[in-house]
This record gives C-alpha cells, sequence and structure tokens, in this order.
C-alpha cells in the first residue's frame, strides 16, 4: 500500500472527526468515512515499531468508533460525553499519525 493513500485517508479521516466534534449531527458522515478508509490503515507499511504500533491503535479506534455509533441511535452519538471523548481520542491520535506519516509520503 502506498504511503500518499494512507495519508489521504488519514487525512479524510481526521476532517470527519473534527467536523463530528463541531457538527452534532454529521454521525452519518463520520460513519460513510471510517466505513470507506478504516480498512487502509489495517495494511503492512513496513514503519518502524513505534510508527506501526500508532497505526495499528488508530486502526482499533476507527472500529471501536464505528461499532459505538451504529449501536447508538444518532441523536444520541453526538450528545452522549463517551463518544465526544472517544471521537476527541482518536481525532488526537490520528492527528499524531498524520504528523509521522505525512513526511515519510513526500519522500515517496
Amino acid at each position: 500500500m502506498d504511503i500518499t493513500t494512507l495519508a489521504a485517508a488519514l487525512e479524510e479521516i481526521e476532517h470527519a472527526l473534527q467536523h463530528f466534534l463541531n457538527e452534532p449531527d454529521s454521525n452519518g458522515a463520520l460513519l460513510e468515512v471510517l466505513h470507506r478508509r478504516h480498512a487502509t490503515l489495517n495494511e503492512p507499511y513496513g514503519f518502524d515499531p513505534d510508527t506501526d504500533a500508532l497505526r495499528q491503535r488508530v486502526w482499533r479506534d476507527c472500529v471501536t468508533v464505528i461499532s459505538n455509533l451504529e449501536l447508538t441511535p444518532e441523536a444520541q452519538a453526538a450528545m452522549s460525553e463517551p463518544m465526544r471523548a472517544q471521537v476527541q481520542k482518536l481525532e488526537t491520535l490520528t492527528r499524531g499519525l498524520i504528523d509521522l506519516v505525512g513526511p515519510l509520503g513526500q519522500k515517496h
């Protein structure tokens, strides 16, 4: 898998996470992006162990957010403090991975 593809997926995921946090009615948009893009995170990229561990963590957290959004009625998801905390954590991890992967994608 191409690192630039991973970087693009991460950017789109981060944008959807921020949108969810700022727009309470954007559950469907976040769910659609996560469904479409999270598999890109589960590909082998040959990163150093720390970067690879973060990539796996972001992937697992994406899967968790997908599951929780699918189980929570749409009107309640954005208002739920645990859901918002989970999305904020995922946004922070995603931003950290973008900071690590972005320069690698520019080298290719």
